[in-house]
């Protein structure tokens, strides 16, 4: 997102927050139902361990609002942990967004099944694109990446009749369904807005050209040779995973492209090499590329050598703190749901997570896996005990057939000592929750920001004058992936 206050460089910035995260990875290194699993709890730092045992609902709300002091806590290492985590994101990460404008008089009759959220953030995102592009003069055409049904390309004609949008879907029968709803609901738009379907890389560049070109054509009449003067604009809600980046690039190294408004999220379903087990796409800047290296340059011999001894199984040192759940996190919750739980809200959930987890911790053979049941069962405070209950709640199942299996002795007597070692094991899990939805917003502006600083990276290499940010553009109770990446060819 940005850089915080503080740090002058996005090399500082990236040293300091890699070394956090190397420090505090075990708060999120393996996936939640892995905990017990992995030792996290047991190996999780007393004083972290004490004060979540005892901590009240009101600092548990409170606690991951890192910029806020909370006068009852006195553990220091918790404290420090809290200011550094602070220094790493940004004060603007934790403001609300501009009000939605209500003067544009917007009809939506077409959207009464849609929910709250997706219209929400479709309103906000055609607002935010119009806004960008009031001041164009030239006629104007949008190329709607991953553009689902529609929605987002009726809702732009709709403020601008002038607008030529491209609509681009991977998927062949969310194409049909977006024609469809184009003739049934827009008829007059039918020359204006054209969908097809495109998986889209950065060898779209043709197609998307050829297309352009022909939707040009239609509404101008005219041919190749006195193409009338038009700006591009790529623009997306949801563009998912790795899609951002693309679009990043082909706005970079498209000439007719002039800006690029784009809402990225889910960054945990990037692609990911599999000889290397690194992501195609992260780190992306070369800022965040050679901190990371020195980092490396920098390991203990000791840490080396299990790099190596890991390396061709499962994991390498780069990958403890920057992997796959790391960028899950990144794409959590945020903060503004947690603060409103209730005492038993909590409770509950960590109890959830907690049986979840002893469930995944209990022995197995390769090919079986655990399965939640069907059947909802209260998940009271007294039954956490029960083993009778908790076969109610997860079963095995094999990997070959399917069939569901019965749990064991031998498996009543590890639960059973589970829950003698980790008598607290729903408030820690829980607390380890909390100290997720803590750095859930410095993963995010990394992430983020890494993106901002190749783009700057890549325009200087092409001698491009760009202005490129990101703007807070949703609420994130409704819509926790609620930037947006503005960029503008100057």
């Amino acid at each position: 997102m940005s850089l915080p206050k503080g740090f002058t460089t996005p090399d500082d910035y990236f040293l300091e927050s890699i070394s956090f995260l190397k420090e505090f990875s075990w708060i999120y290194q393996e996936a939640n139902t892995c905990f017990i699993k992995s030792n996290i709890l047991a190996n999780m730092p007393t004083e972290f361990r004490s004060y979540f045992q005892d901590i009240d609902n009101n600092e548990l709300n409170q606690f991951p609002h890192v910029h806020q002091t909370l006068t009852t806590l006195q553990e220091p290492p918790i404290k420090e942990f809290r200011r550094r985590l602070s220094s790493l994101i940004p004060k603007q990460a934790f403001e609300d967004p501009p009000p939605l404008e209500d003067n544009l008089n917007l009809k939506t009759e077409n959207f009464k099944k849609m929910n709250v959220k997706k219209r929400h953030e479709i309103l906000r995102l055609a607002q935010a694109i119009h806004r960008e592009l009031q001041q164009e003069h030239e006629s104007c055409v949008l190329i709607d990446f991953g553009c689902g049904l529609g929605y987002l390309s009726e809702i732009l004609y709709k403020l601008n009749e002038n607008y030529l949008i491209l609509g681009l879907e991977s998927d062949p029968l969310r194409v049909q369904a977006a024609e469809k709803r184009l003739e049934a609901y827009m008829p007059k738009a039918k020359n204006s807005i054209r969908y097809c379907q495109q998986f889209i890389t950065e060898n779209s560049k043709d197609f998307i050209a050829e297309n352009v070109t022909e939707l040009l054509q239609s509404n101008y009449g005219y041919g190749n040779d006195t193409l009338r003067p038009t700006t591009q604009a790529i623009i997306g809600l949801h563009a998912c995973a790795d899609l951002t980046i693309t679009s990043m690039k082909l706005f970079l190294y498209t000439p007719e492209v002039r800006h690029l408004i784009i809402m990225p999220c889910c960054y945990h379903k990037m692609q990911m090499c599999a000889k290397t087990l690194r992501f195609d796409n992260f780190p992306l800047s070369r800022s965040l590329q050679k901190v990371i290296a020195v980092g490396e340059d920098d390991s203990s011999e000791y840490e080396k050598e299990e790099q190596k001894k890991e390396n061709d199984s499962v994991i390498n040192n780069y990958s403890r703190y920057l992997n796959r759940p790391f960028l899950r996190l990144a794409c959590q919750q945020t903060l503004k749901r947690w603060q409103n739980c209730t005492a038993e809200q909590h409770s509950r959930h960590g109890r959830e997570m907690f049986l979840r987890a002893v469930a995944e911790a209990l022995p197995r053979k390769e090919r079986e896996i655990v399965v939640k049941c069907k059947e909802k069962i209260d998940l009271l405070p007294e039954n956490i005990l029960d083993f009778n209950h908790f076969r109610h709640l997860y079963r095995l199942q094999s990997k070959i057939d399917g069939a569901l299996l019965d749990w064991s002795e031998m498996h009543e007597k590890t639960f059973n000592m589970l829950l003698e070692q980790y008598p607290y094991g729903e408030r820690l899990a829980e607390g380890l929750t909390c100290l997720q939805t803590a750095i859930q917003k410095l993963c995010e502006n990394l992430v983020l920001y890494d993106r901002l600083c190749f783009m700057q990276e890549a325009a200087a290499d092409l001698n491009l004058n760009i202005n490129v940010c990101y703007e807070k553009l949703m609420d994130e109770e409704l819509s926790p992936r609620c930037y947006v990446l503005i960029a503008e060819k100057v």
